[in-house]
């Protein structure tokens, strides 16, 4: 280099143009050497030489973990059914001689629904009666002739044989008057029968016979149905996994026979959000899986004073007060799922690195998971941030269950400091 600005001095002598033109070639020169030393220094600090800097940290939102209560407060299909339900058939033979209740109405038990013709059961009646006293006469007349037997047999007059066969035909008699009552009873429960009354109290439906039409002795098709309907079941279904802990809850109450364990239960008509003005209890669940939904059967008791829940009708309904104790939960979105099936999350640990740890979910509630085992109470799960972290890598965390009025209020403090600090800059280069 110097001797190419010798010999270009040498060419160009002494003249003003040629010593301008070597100046501008040198300041040319410094300006290229000083970039190429920035340009090291900072691959130098980039590659993790001896003057790059700390590895940064990554932002990330956490949440603590704490034990809540669970209530499983979704809401389930149902579908009304009566209390009780009584199909009349009438246990006897004969013409409808008179329908004595009105159709759709609300019947008593006890209250008289049909009469059928009772003459031929009166006529049964008579004969048995007449039966029993002829066997009646009878047993007096062998009673006569063994009391009379009896001493001509102490005197050795009457043979011992005959006096046997007078004995055993009292017997006999006496049978026949049994015979004959216990004839006389079934006549009078037939006689009876002619009169249908209601076994229970409730609305009755439409009566499928009229007078003058005969009916058979338990035929299939009943005369009408009475229905209870206050108070009424609601049967629900839910999966068998949300039900387990419900019905080991509800089978310990029942070996233990404890009568505080009552589950409320809030019902909600299909045509409206609106909750029903009566609270249920559940009564009882069923052991058996149905194989065609895959779930089991709740059965709940609602007061109906107002008949609003008429049978067949679809509600939904809500269990209050199924809870588990001392649950932790996570958002669903704070869980991965490896290759192998394997759930982890991510931690904060006490030196704000990232960790990451293997947990067991039980069920679904709501939008989170339902810890079973791998968290402990104070745990820092990691809910915002979790797509590039790395086992070990630096965070910079923050509480997302701060509230938002707390976040602003920080928020504005600083920026405040800020702006003082530019009013105090701005101040200070004015002076």
């Amino acid at each position: 280099m110097s001797r190419y600005l010798h010999q270009s001095m040498f060419s160009m002598g002494t003249s003003t143009r040629g010593f301008a033109y070597v100046c501008s070639l040198l300041v040319l020169l410094t300006l290229v050497a000083c970039s190429d030393d920035k340009s090291g220094s900072q691959q130098d600090s980039e590659a993790g030489g001896p003057n790059a800097g700390s590895q940064q940290a990554m932002p990330v939102g956490f949440l603590n973990i704490r034990p809540s209560r669970i209530d499983y407060t979704e809401k389930l299909p149902g579908r009304v059914v009566s209390y009780r339900v009584a199909q009349i058939r009438p246990q006897v033979s004969g013409i409808i001689q008179e329908r004595l209740f009105e159709e759709g109405s609300l019947v008593e038990e006890g209250e008289q629904l049909y009469q059928i013709d009772p003459a031929r059961y009166q006529a049964d009646l008579e004969m048995a009666q007449a039966n029993l006293e002829s066997a009646r006469a009878a047993v007096a007349n062998a009673q006569a002739i063994v009391e009379r037997y009896d001493s001509l047999a102490a005197s050795k007059v009457l043979s011992e044989q005959e006096f046997d066969n007078a004995k055993t035909e009292l017997q006999q008699a006496k049978a026949t008057v049994s015979q004959a009552e216990a004839e006389v009873k079934s006549a009078q429960i037939n006689l009876a029968y002619t009169k249908v009354y209601a076994p229970i109290s409730g609305f009755i439906g439409p009566s499928t016979v009229t007078k003058g039409a005969l009916v058979t002795q338990q035929q299939s098709e009943p005369l009408a149905v009475i229905r209870q309907l206050d108070p009424v079941y609601v049967d629900l279904s839910q999966s068998v996994g949300d039900a387990q802990k419900l019905k080991a809850r509800l089978i310990e109450s029942r070996v233990q026979e404890r009568e505080d364990e009552n589950f409320e239960v809030s019902l909600f008509l299909s045509d409206s959000d609106e909750p029903y003005p009566h609270k249920g209890k559940l009564d009882a669940t069923d052991l058996a899986v149905d194989e065609q939904t895959g779930a089991i059967r709740l059965r709940s008791v609602f007061p109906n004073p107002e008949n609003r829940l008429l049978p067949g009708l679809f509600v939904r309904a809500s269990i209050e007060d199924l809870a588990s104790s001392a649950a932790l939960v996570v958002p669903q979105k704070s869980v991965q799922i490896g290759d192998g099936g394997e759930k982890h999350v991510w931690l904060v640990s006490s030196d704000n690195k990232a960790v990451k740890r293997k947990i067991t979910t039980g069920v679904a509630y709501q939008d989170k998971w339902v810890i079973e085992d791998g968290l402990s109470e104070g745990d820092r799960v990691i809910v915002e941030g979790t797509m590039n972290l790395q086992e070990g890598a630096p965070v910079k965390p923050s509480n997302v269950n701060q509230s938002p009025d707390k976040q602003d209020q920080q928020r504005g403090s600083s920026g405040s400091g800020k702006e003082n600090a530019d009013n105090t800059g701005t101040s200070q280069g004015g002076r």
